[in-house]
């Protein structure tokens, strides 16, 4: 195998302000790009963010720069005829700025062929482009901080920095697809990414569901569990865990693990199908008391090797100890401060060609321009197998002529082939009506929200979820448990460059799929894998899920309320974490596949792409010895940074991160509490945070939403409404619809309704009409024909036997 990584000589300019710009410029140095940090004198600001190893007067000290900033070198810009030399020498720029004066300045200096990437809080189009935003208000304004917490308490945020890392990654990924059409592009290609966008597509199939079911909120958040009931954490003797309780396999044994031998001969309990419907009150109140007499990782393997889906509660020291973590060798060694630490690794693992820390963060100014004055050159130049992004029109996206073949079901798989297609890929999914994606069978009669007397409706083509994360897709069905079926898929299979899959790790290869054997039937062909906990390990053969694999990963130990123990997510953040870094990866592999010809293998494991979210709290914890604990909706150095309660049961979350927000806050305010000398200075605030939180609520408690959020945000300050999920499709946000993002998807049978779609905008190119999702097997015919000649005859003989075709071509056959 060569040498050769995916970004050798390619130039990186980071010049962003914010974290998602730093993250995004980061991934590409970990697949090989020259990645310059080119900063101000003070240096980035991520230099001045706590948590401190040190404080000193050093600006190497914080743990998120060193997170965020690795595989970098760092320049100090005096002037701007340095800053031109630089840009003049580079193939990416990363901005975050909203000033678009100052954008189309920078954008003049780059080279023809060159991509910016701008990634800002609410994207540079329409009126809301220069309000500032954070993880706070971006939490409350697509929907998550309404589902997160508990009922009848403030809305929760989610854990720091979570906003950035969907902002980086979605960046990431619209960057790089756009590099693979620069040589044929006659200007500079700006990519517009907004991170609230990018952020709301991680809560959208439960919106979207909410609103096909006729769910839907008129004022205030959505809610969530009381505190106190039992779940979906529960306590054992030694700590907590998750339990998927009426997805439970082999049920009888399982009730015997957890100490509840009668629950488990119950006979209406026994079999998987149903137990959903059935009353599991009196299971649950047995399991709280039962389960403190045992050892969560007794009952963990028991259970898994059940084929129970189960998961522990890991704090991040519990991480770093994880026998399975460990054997797939999961955590790199990095710096904070001079200190060697660990940190979270690669959200998933590419080889031949690996993501890799080659530098810890950089000194501010350790490197000069004349180290930099010339681009980089590429390692490998020959192309044996490119991809021709010119062969079809470039408006359908930077993706067209990528073809994948996608066995993805529920979310984490479809979310990223729907990304993937997004981008001008395109994706045939394979279905089966004997084993219907789980998103396809959430219920077995239409919606009401979307019932229509007027439409030929089936239950499996109208859930919310499925359609939610399968657009701009086609869909074949094909019955692989038949050697007829498997014969078609080993035809169809070199027709493709992308084979994409998130089942167990045993069930491709039982059907005779490797990637030697993927590489013999169609050179350099790259097979892309999303399992709970990935191909290798001790736990490999154990399942998982979204709301498993939170706590394993040790999210659920910092997402909560301040001083509380911990708690899930509102929804299952794994999955789409997880499809946004199959994608990215994918890209990764996409450009050393097209460099060498090589095939290209990624294992993603669920739990390492989550731990990787969280990876600046393992290197808090290393340098430390302390273990990280949740923050609530504070921040460690800015106040007010919280959520209030205002009139009609309405909250707002309102966020001041420097002098100048301040002044704009008090002057809004005209309050004369907030003029005492306490609250003059950053530190003071902090200090006196309860005692601003008490005079921001009174505040705000009479007042209108939707008014405040306005005059806030027009002066300046952070500030969204928590917007109910649901309001998110049910009452769309005119600014979201304006750039394009959310849109009115008419479905052949759930009739139309509004989808999030692109969290990017690429300036100087359209964008493909987006399609809706595919009915089961839709495709199936069409697909057939065009890639392996089959007559109509064929495929009805097809539809004959049961092996493939459109649900009413079965029922006629």
């Amino acid at each position: 195998m060569s040498e050769v990584r995916p970004f050798d000589g390619i130039r990186v300019v980071d010049l962003s302000t914010r974290f998602s710009g730093a993250f995004a410029a980061r991934l590409f140095g970990d697949f090989g790009a020259e990645v310059v940090l080119a900063e101000p004198p003070e240096g980035h600001p991520l230099r001045h963010e706590p948590p401190f190893v040190d404080r000193g007067d050093s600006k190497d000290n914080s743990v998120i720069h060193s997170y965020a900033n690795w595989n970098k070198h760092s320049i100090v810009i005096n002037d701007a005829d340095e800053l031109e030399d630089l840009l003049a020498t580079s193939d990416v720029l990363v901005s975050t700025q909203t000033d678009l004066e100052h954008l189309n300045r920078l954008q003049q200096q780059l080279p023809q062929d060159a991509v910016h990437l701008t990634i800002t809080p609410y994207g540079l189009r329409g009126p809301r482009g220069t309000c500032p935003g954070n993880n706070l208000t971006l939490s409350a304004h697509c929907g998550w901080a309404a589902i997160n917490g508990y009922r009848d308490e403030p809305p929760l945020a989610m854990p720091r920095n979570q906003h950035g890392i969907v902002g980086g990654v979605m960046g990431y990924i619209a960057a790089s697809a756009a590099l693979r059409q620069r040589d044929h592009r006659t200007m500079t290609e700006r990519v517009d990414v907004s991170e609230v966008e990018a952020f709301t597509l991680t809560a959208h199939p439960w919106g979207v569901a909410a609103v096909y079911n006729g769910f839907l909120t008129s004022r205030g958040p959505s809610g969530g569990r009381l505190r106190g009931t039992p779940g979906p954490l529960w306590n054992l003797s030694d700590g907590r865990m998750n339990l998927g309780l009426a997805d439970f396999h082999n049920w009888t044994a399982a009730m015997d693990v957890c100490g509840l031998p009668e629950a488990g001969r119950r006979p209406e309990l026994i079999p998987d199908f149903g137990r959903h419907s059935q009353n599991l009150r009196d299971v649950v109140l047995g399991l709280a008391e039962s389960l403190p007499n045992l050892n969560r990782w007794e009952v963990f393997h028991s259970l898994a090797e059940l084929r129970c889906v189960i998961g522990v509660v890991q704090d991040v020291s519990d991480l770093l100890d994880n026998d399975h973590l460990n054997a797939r060798d999961y955590f790199p060694t990095t710096a904070v401060g001079g200190k060697d630490v660990r940190s979270a690794g690669a959200p998933a693992k590419l080889s031949p060609s690996p993501w890799r820390i080659d530098r810890t963060a950089p000194k501010l100014g350790e490197n000069s321009l004349s180290e930099r004055g010339k681009r980089p050159t590429t390692v490998a130049t020959s192309k044996p197998n490119p991809i021709n992004p010119a062969s079809k029109p470039v408006s359908e996206g930077p993706l067209v002529g990528v073809r994948i073949l996608s066995f993805g079901q529920a979310w984490s798989g479809t979310f990223a082939t729907e990304l993937l297609a997004l981008l001008g890929a395109d994706v045939v999914q394979i279905a089966s009506t004997k084993h219907p994606d789980a998103f396809r069978r959430i219920s077995n009669v239409v919606p009401p929200g979307i019932r229509d007397e007027s439409r030929n409706q089936h239950p499996a083509n109208t859930q919310g979820q499925y359609n939610a994360v399968n657009l701009h897709k086609r869909e074949i069905d094909l019955d692989l448990t038949d050697p007829i079926g498997q014969d078609i898929l080993w035809q169809l299979i070199p027709r493709f460059d992308v084979l994409i899959d998130n089942f167990r790790p045993t069930v491709l290869p039982k059907w005779g799929i490797s990637l030697e054997r993927l590489h013999e039937v169609k050179p350099g062909m790259i097979w892309a894998s999303i399992s709970g906990y990935g191909a290798t390990g001790p736990y490999s053969h154990y399942p998982a899920n979204g709301a498993t694999t939170e706590p394993m990963a040790g999210l659920s130990s910092v997402h909560g309320y301040a001083n509380d123990e911990g708690m899930n997510t509102g929804g299952l953040f794994p999955d789409p974490i997880s499809g946004y870094f199959l994608v990215a990866t994918l890209m990764a592999a996409l450009r050393h596949r097209d460099l060498t010809g090589e095939p290209q293998r990624i294992d993603l494991s669920m739990l390492e792409a989550v731990s990787s979210t969280i990876g600046d709290w393992v290197m808090q914890y290393d340098a430390t010895g302390t273990i990280p604990k949740p923050q609530g909706n504070q921040h460690p150095l800015h106040a007010p940074h919280n959520m209030y309660r205002c009139s009609e049961d309405d909250w707002l979350a309102i966020a001041v991160e420097n002098e100048e927000m301040w002044q704009a806050l008090v002057s809004v305010v005209d309050a004369a509490t907030l003029l005492e000398p306490k609250f003059n200075t950053q530190a003071g605030r902090k200090q006196h945070e309860a005692d601003l939180d008490r005079i921001i609520g009174a505040w705000t408690a009479e007042k209108d939403v939707f008014e405040l959020e306005q005059v806030l945000n027009h002066n300046g300050i952070c500030a969204s409404r928590v917007v109910p999920l649901s309001d998110v499709y049910a009452r769309p946000d005119p600014i979201m619809q304006e750039s394009g993002f959310l849109q009115s998807i008419k479905h052949p049978e759930a009739g139309a309704t509004w989808l999030g779609t692109r969290a990017w905008q690429f300036l100087n190119s359209e964008h493909a009409p987006v399609k809706p999702s595919p009915c089961v097997g839709q495709h199936t015919q069409e697909v057939l024909k065009q890639e392996l000649g089959m007559d109509a005859e064929h495929y009805l003989s097809l539809v004959s036997k049961g092996i493939s075709g459109t649900l009413d071509e079965k029922r006629q056959a």
